[in-house]
């Protein structure tokens, strides 16, 4: 930067004291750029976190097998206990298997009512879907051999039974029959990205659900998680496999049966958010582009009205290149204050709307750092134009302006 001498600098400095409004004028264009450069990419990078997130929560490392009606499949097999029998028995890819029935009915306690999920489930459903009892525990083997009567709520569930009373303990009432005493809290999951409510449920021994209400239809799901999840893919086709053939589905038939996997949705959104982010902080790029242009004209109108300056500097010896660099320490100084002030409005959204939305606050320093150096160089590219304009001028055609 030789043609940033000191005196050029010093000068520069002087300039928004000298002319506050129309540094302010300058410099606004280049602040909205750079924080809605920042504040985009920003909302970018949250809201795939936020879906992400939504996503990993029903398993990082989870097939879930479900039954498939369509008017292709006339007589569709149920998942049953053969099924569940042939993955345990021949998957060599395969960790855990978790049946599991699930039903909406109405649960009570001391008159207070409510309807939610109902699910019977093995033990091994809290390895499957890595949950987490944010109070007491959960059943064992045990507790399904003897069909016992237990059950874990989910925070929704809780606050509309219990409100602030302890739930460990009490006895609520299922589908207006069946006592359960409470021995569990879920950690609360809130709502995925559908708008469901993650902690409207209610959990009980898998044996205690089929003896109290029945399943006529097979299981709802079957839930597997593979030995690692590089086995992913390879656990996918083995399911494939043992589930057609334990349903008699011949090689030119359609399956019965779905296998859903969070991680495949999980990639997906990660490859969609990256896509928006990328197309956001493209959007806001062309707000730092206006205003570097912004910068630009304002440089010009100054050069104009301080034309006869120009010709009295040049006319007393000074060089070209020390005008450019006048001019162009000006602009470096006007895109510092815009991009400095970006900054601070990009931050102050970003955090505004993360708290609103209730969005992980994604700002990090080097979208930050990247937006104000991006900002400074553009305003300072821009303000090159009215520099060299300014430079090249004739000192006696300068000096003939008043």
């Amino acid at each position: 930067m030789a043609w940033l001498s000191k005196d050029a600098a010093l000068m520069a400095l002087s300039v928004p004291r000298r002319n506050p409004g129309r540094s302010a004028l300058t410099t606004v264009g280049l602040a909205i750029g750079v924080g809605a450069f920042i504040a985009m990419v920003s909302f970018g990078r949250a809201a795939r976190s936020s879906v992400v997130s939504q996503f990993e929560s029903l398993g990082s490392n989870l097939l879930r097998v479900k039954p498939s009606f369509s008017v292709n499949i006339p007589d569709p097999h149920p998942l049953d206990d053969a099924d569940v029998r042939a993955l345990e028995r021949e998957a060599t890819t395969l960790d855990l298997v978790a049946p599991f029935y699930t039903r909406e009915l109405e649960v009570e306690y001391q008159g207070r009512a409510h309807r939610t999920a109902v699910r019977g489930m093995t033990p091994e459903f809290s390895q499957v879907r890595e949950e987490v009892i944010a109070q007491g525990g959960q059943f064992d083997q045990t507790d399904v051999e003897r069909s016992t009567k237990v059950c874990i709520l989910g925070a929704t569930v809780v606050r509309e039974l219990f409100g602030a009373e302890d739930p460990l303990g009490k006895v609520m009432t299922i589908a207006d029959r069946t006592p359960c005493t409470v021995i569990g809290v879920f950690e609360a999951r809130g709502t995925n990205i559908s708008g469901s409510d993650q902690d409207e449920r209610v959990v009980i021994p898998i044996s205690t659900f089929l003896s109290q209400f029945g399943a006529s239809h097979g299981y709802s799901y079957i839930e597997v998680r593979p030995k690692s999840r590089a086995l992913l893919d390879a656990a996918r086709t083995e399911v494939v496999d043992l589930l057609r053939a334990s349903h008699g589905v011949g090689p030119n038939d359609p399956e019965d049966f779905q296998i859903l996997s969070p991680d495949e949705v999980t990639r997906v959104a990660e490859q969609i958010g990256g896509i928006l982010t990328a197309l956001l902080a493209g959007i806001a790029g062309v707000s730092l582009l206006v205003g570097g242009i912004g910068i630009m004209n304002i440089q010009l109108m100054s050069v104009a009205e301080r034309t006869h300056e120009i010709g009295i500097r040049a006319a007393i010896g000074a060089a070209p290149r020390q005008i450019l660099g006048q001019f162009l320490a000006e602009a470096l100084v006007l895109a510092a204050i815009g991009a400095a002030a970006g900054v601070v409005l990009g931050v102050a959204a970003t955090l505004i709307v993360a708290r609103k939305m209730g969005w992980p606050e994604a700002t990090s320093a080097d979208v930050v750092i990247a937006s104000a150096l991006f900002g400074v160089g553009v305003g300072t590219l821009f303000g090159y134009i009215p520099a060299k304009r300014a430079a090249d001028m004739d000192p006696i055609e300068a000096l003939r302006r008043e």
